[in-house]
């Protein structure tokens, strides 16, 4: 019943994915779980703490309501660019069930409110497209990427990304790099106004490359966890051609820019803390999401759909429930 709700684009049934978002993430309301530690979070992300009423239950509702909005706007995202040839909330609802499949990553951080500015930051990217008159959201690129490194400055190696797609859809002009750049500028101004207005000196955090040993643990939910998105991804790859094929030029440089930030996303985490890498997770699963919803579409029978769905909700359920320690 899930997928057939989320299969029709109408605005009541967009709603519906916050009660979807409760239900996945309700060991986090019944259990409230700890804090990143703020240490590991940017600026921002330290100072919506201070805002925030230091209660992990209140923490927990936060988190709630932002996997609720981002799932709007990764819904909003594909249908506005054609990703699939059926509009439906399919992709903010895989969103909302791979960025829940540990509680580790139902925790307030600031990978899960960086990515807020992430998708932001890629959608207007992906409005430059054959725009004559694109220098506000072209400014809006940078701005919001910048934002996002602010909550975790380690989302930093994520312009890469943004030049390179922005290289796919636009002819290269020096003067719409600038503009891009100036949404970039200005993040830094206010940054470092702010600081010298307070008397604190500007450290900027260093970023680490953790070996890969590091990444082994005895924690078997976790090893099951990390082979999910490896599977995924996987599979994604190999399929990756019936994602394009039949869609418009637009749509396919676009796809092809959302598989680089899934393929570069992956291949980023090293430079992520062993210990946060589940909270990490949250990120993957934005690019993940569009493609897992492609996939999922392509299941013709609507009850194995149905019944594959209502097992990954039971399975995940039990594991908060029984088996997290």
């Amino acid at each position: 019943m899930l997928i057939s709700i989320f299969k029709e684009n109408l605005f009541f049934n967009s709603l519906l994915l916050l009660p979807y978002a409760i239900i996945i993430r309700l060991y986090s309301l019944i259990h409230p779980l700890k804090l990143t530690p703020v240490e590991e979070g940017g600026t921002l992300y330290k100072l919506l703490l201070k805002i925030l009423p230091e209660n992990p239950l209140i923490y927990s509702i936060f988190s709630i309501i932002i996997v609720f909005i981002e799932a709007i706007l990764i819904n909003r995202l594909v249908i506005k660019n054609r990703f699939t040839r059926d509009m439906s909330l399919l992709p903010g609802m895989f969103f909302i069930l791979l960025s829940s499949l540990s509680p580790e990553m139902l925790k307030f951080s600031p990978f899960i409110t960086g990515l807020f500015f992430i998708i932001l930051s890629f959608n207007e990217l992906f409005k430059t497209y054959k725009k004559y008159y694109s220098e506000r959201m072209l400014y809006n690129v940078g701005l919001y990427m910048s934002i996002a490194v602010l909550f975790y400055f380690n989302f930093v190696i994520l312009f890469i990304i943004l030049i390179l797609g922005f290289l796919s859809i636009r002819t290269l002009k020096i003067r719409e790099l600038f503009q891009l750049l100036s949404g970039v500028l200005t993040v830094i101004y206010f940054y470092a106004f702010t600081m010298f207005f307070y008397d604190k000196n500007i450290i900027l955090p260093k970023i680490k490359i953790y070996t890969i040993s590091r990444y082994f643990t005895h924690d078997i939910a976790s090893i099951i966890i990390y082979s999910i998105f490896i599977f995924l991804f996987f599979y994604s790859t190999f399929t990756y051609r019936k994602f394009i094929i039949k869609k418009s030029i637009q749509s396919q440089k676009k796809i092809n820019i959302l598989f680089w930030l899934l393929l570069f996303t992956i291949i980023i985490s090293i430079f992520f803390k062993p210990g946060f890498l589940l909270n990490y997770m949250v990120v993957i699963a934005f690019p993940l999401s569009v493609f897992v919803s492609m996939i999922y579409q392509r299941i013709k029978n609507n009850l194995i759909a149905e019944i594959v769905n209502f097992v990954i909700i039971f399975t995940i359920l039990v594991y908060h429930f029984q088996f997290y320690r």
